[in-house]
C-alpha cells in the first residue's frame, strides 16, 4: 500500500483528513460572491485545504482556479510575475482559445509569448526584468480575469507580504481593481494573523470590511486519531490509538507535524511502538539539524536564549516577568522584549491571545523539540 499520509502535492479524497465544514464554507462564500480572508497558524494545512476546495465538483468544473504564494516576493513586479506565470500555467492545458485571449490582453508582456516551432504549443518565457510597468501589467491581468469565459478564483497566499513591498500604494492599487470585479473571487490567505487582520479590520486600510473572515484551526483530536488509526489499519499495520493521541498532543494538533510524523512512522513498515515513534522523531530532527544550526547561527545570544526559554515552556506567557526571567536565567525584560520582537518578525516565534494574555510558542514544532534536546 502507498503511504496514506501525503506530505507533498494534492491529497486524494480518501486520504484527506476531515475539513468538511471548512471546505463547505469556502464553497458557500465563493458561490455567494464573497471574497475571503483565510488565516491560520503556519503548517496548519491552508494550502492543502485550498487544493481540496479547488477539487470539489462545484468548483473544479465551474471556475478557473489559480493559487500563488507570494511569501518570498519583495516587490510589485515580482508579485505580477508570479501571478502571470500561475495564470498561464493553469490555462495552458485548457486549450489554445484561453491562451490566445491571455496573449491578446497582456500587451505589456507580448514579447514574452511565443510558440514552440516543432509542436506549435504556446510558450511563456517571463523574467522579472521583463516587467517594466507592473501597474499596467496588473491592470491587464485583472481585465483578463474579468473577461474570462468562466468565473475565476484567485488565492494569494501570505498576502501580508505586500505590506513589505517598497511601493507604498500596493494595497490601494489592488483594492481599486478587485472591488470592481464581478467575474473573479479572491481568497487572501496567510499565517501572520496580526498583520492580515490589521489590513482587513482597520478603517484606515483599503481592504477594510471587504471580506468574509475564516480561521483555520486544528483538526478535532478524536477525528484525527480515528483517521490515523484507520490509515494504519488499512495498510496492514495496527497502531494503538493512545500512540496516535500522543503524536497529536506532542504537536498540539498542528497538521503538518502530525502528518509528517505519521508518514515517516508508516514508512518504517513495523508495528508502531513508543520506542519506534521516538526513533522516528529523532530521525526527523536529525534530517533538519543542519538547517536548524544555520538558523541558530544567525541569532544573537540574547535571541537564542529567549527562543530556547520559550521552547522549554512550550506555551510561554508573561515572558517579561521577573519569574520567567529568573527561571530561564535571562538578562532583562528589555532584552526579552527586543528578542521577541525580532523572532516574531522572522516568524520563528508565534503567539495567540488567551483572555488578553499573549501566549508565545515556537512556530516550527520540530524546531521546538530540537531546541529542547540540544539546549
Amino acid at each position: 500500500m502507498k503511504n496514506p499520509f501525503y506530505i507533498n502535492g494534492p491529497i486524494p479524497e480518501p486520504y484527506f483528513c476531515d475539513r468538511q465544514q471548512e471546505t463547505a464554507r469556502l464553497v458557500d462564500y465563493v458561490q455567494n460572491q464573497s471574497d475571503v480572508l483565510l488565516t491560520s497558524p503556519r503548517r496548519m494545512g491552508k494550502t492543502q485545504l485550498i487544493r481540496h476546495f479547488y477539487a470539489q465538483p462545484e468548483i473544479a468544473g465551474e471556475y478557473h482556479t489559480f493559487y500563488v504564494d507570494i511569501y518570498a516576493s519583495t516587490s510589485l513586479s515580482e508579485f505580477v510575475m508570479l501571478l502571470s506565470k500561475e495564470i498561464y500555467s493553469c490555462l495552458a492545458p485548457k486549450g489554445k482559445q484561453m491562451i490566445d485571449l491571455f496573449v491578446r490582453v497582456l500587451k505589456s508582456l507580448y514579447g514574452s509569448f511565443g510558440y514552440d516551432p516543432v509542436t506549435g504549443i504556446p510558450t511563456f518565457d517571463l523574467k522579472l526584468g521583463d516587467i517594466s510597468r507592473p501597474e499596467t501589467t496588473l491592470e491587464e491581468i485583472f481585465r483578463f480575469l474579468e473577461d474570462a469565459d468562466k468565473p475565476c478564483i484567485v488565492t494569494i497566499d501570505e498576502f501580508q507580504q505586500i505590506g513589505n513591498y517598497p511601493e507604498k500604494n500596493v494595497e490601494a492599487l489592488l483594492r481599486t481593481y478587485i472591488q470592481k470585479m464581478s467575474n473573479c473571487r479572491f481568497i487572501f490567505a496567510g499565517s501572520d494573523r496580526h498583520s492580515l487582520e490589521n489590513m482587513f479590520n482597520s478603517p484606515s486600510k483599503p481592504f477594510y470590511n471587504s471580506v468574509s473572515h475564516m480561521y483555520l484551526d486544528r483538526i478535532n483530536r478524536a477525528v484525527y486519531i480515528d483517521f490515523a488509526a484507520r490509515m494504519f489499519n488499512e495498510g496492514g499495520i495496527g497502531i494503538p490509538e493512545a500512540l496516535c493521541g500522543y503524536v497529536y498532543d506532542l504537536f498540539e494538533g498542528h497538521t503538518y507535524y502530525v502528518h509528517q510524523t505519521f508518514h515517516d512512522l508508516f514508512a518504517r513498515h513495523q508495528e508502531p511502538t513508543a520506542e519506534l515513534l521516538e526513533d522516528t522523531i529523532d530521525h526527523i530532527l536529525s534530517d533538519r539539524e543542519h538547517y536548524y544550526m544555520e538558523q541558530m547561527s544567525m541569532l544573537t545570544l540574547a535571541q537564542k536564549e529567549t527562543l530556547t526559554a520559550v521552547a522549554r515552556e512550550g506555551d510561554a506567557s508573561r515572558i517579561t516577568s521577573a519569574a520567567f526571567i529568573r527561571k530561564h536565567s535571562l538578562q532583562s525584560a528589555s532584552m526579552v522584549q527586543n528578542s521577541v520582537r525580532f523572532l516574531l518578525e522572522k516568524q520563528i516565534l508565534t503567539y495567540r491571545q488567551d483572555k488578553g494574555v499573549k501566549i508565545y510558542s515556537v512556530a516550527d514544532r520540530f524546531l521546538r523539540l530540537w531546541l529542547v534536546k540540544m539546549y
